[in-house]
């Protein structure tokens, strides 16, 4: 069978857009890309909505305009959302004590950290401090019990240290509590199905032969090899346990609700929902300015990087990634895969990918395409 070049693109894109497309097609044909789709929204109007490439590492099954793919911690920024509704509709305090709404989530000053301050990624829960297998993840009363019996790695506000792993299962313990719904079941009741975006937080079977196949770029195994890149901070919360494409490409993982790790979508309904959150009704101004304002900023110990992190979890502005705007918020994705809106240009876009590099914040793909989005405006 003849393999067909992988620079095909397909969807829409405008004739003063074409240097996007262009840089687009130039990532699609290097080394470090299989398929791939970017979309920008801006006043509600869809601006750019590509795609191209293959779901397979063979180059054999083409990416089309629906195919979903894991979008790591891009799909955090969703989950903000789910958290700022609840925000809204005065289901939930910023400034509670977390175990007001989960009283099991006490002992070792666990009882002293505020709503706020563990979404905003310092309670000191940012790994497990038991040994924790990928096949955990499937037993959520079992990981979730291990973080309620943990001690913080640290004192509430002390220091920032972003939750990769942790972080769902916490959000989605509280959410659970609150609305006695999974966090897949309040996405898909909340933003999936009314807005008939094509985002899960476990995938039904149905939609699994549309998803595209994770594949570990050169770069990605070597960002987790070299001893430069791993201290304490890395090892008990990016590798306890580690990600593996493998686990994440198995029936079993995409049906699970692992919140911070397999959400499931694709950039045009990222974008959507980005967009809905910017411009709709969804929550009120007051809350809107709330929840996307800066909670803290400094250096982040697992990051190992100066980030802004909003009260619920969005990173915000800063860097280039996120256009630029300082108001920018969203979040990036294990591999490459990222999402935000700019309030200032009214803007929401989102790159999905399969071939995941070594670049957790700053892929350079996303860059390119964020940058020459934003020189054509």
């Amino acid at each position: 069978m003849m393999v067909m070049i992988k620079g095909e693109i397909k969807g829409f894109c405008p004739s003063n857009y074409q240097e996007v497309a262009d840089k687009f097609l130039e990532n699609l044909n290097s080394e470090e890309e299989i398929g791939a789709s970017f979309t920008v929204i801006q006043n509600g109007k869809l601006i750019i909505d590509i795609h191209g490439g293959f779901k397979d590492k063979e180059q054999t099954d083409l990416w089309n305009a629906d195919t979903l793919v894991g979008v790591h911690s891009t799909g955090k920024g969703i989950i903000s959302m789910l958290i700022a509704l609840l925000i809204d509709q005065k289901k939930l305090d910023l400034d509670e004590f977390v175990s007001s709404y989960w009283p099991e989530f006490h002992g070792d000053k666990k009882e002293e950290i505020k709503v706020r301050t563990l979404l905003s990624h310092q309670g000191g829960m940012y790994a497990w401090r038991e040994k924790v297998h990928e096949d955990d993840f499937h037993n959520w009363g079992y990981v979730v019990e291990l973080l309620e019996k943990q001690s913080p790695f640290h004192k509430p506000n002390e220091l920032i240290c972003y939750h990769p792993k942790t972080i769902g299962f916490l959000v989605g313990e509280l959410i659970k509590r609150i609305t006695k719904k999974t966090i897949g079941e309040f996405l898909k009741e909340q933003i999936s199905i009314p807005l008939n975006a094509d985002c899960f937080i476990g995938t039904p079977e149905v939609y699994h032969d549309n998803i595209a196949t994770l594949i570990s770029a050169p770069s990605l195994r070597k960002a987790f090899s070299d001893p430069k890149n791993i201290d304490e901070y890395t090892m008990v919360s990016f590798l306890n346990p580690g990600n593996r494409t493998k686990t994440a490409n198995t029936k079993e993982y995409r049906l699970a609700e692992i919140p911070a790790l397999n959400c499931h979508s694709n950039s045009k309904s990222l974008a959507q929902i980005y967009d809905y959150f910017l411009n709709s009704d969804f929550i009120s101004r007051e809350t809107f300015d709330q929840v996307t304002s800066i909670e803290v900023k400094g250096e982040d110990q697992v990051m190992k990087r100066p980030m802004q992190w909003s009260p619920i979890g969005f990173s915000i502005g800063g860097g280039k990634l996120f256009g630029k705007s300082n108001r920018s918020f969203g979040h990036t994705g294990w591999g490459g895969s990222m999402a935000f809106a700019d309030p200032e240009n009214n803007l929401s876009i989102s790159y999905t990918m399969n071939m995941l590099t070594g670049s957790m914040l700053g892929d350079q793909r996303a860059l390119s395409l964020v940058e020459t989005t934003y020189k054509n405006l």
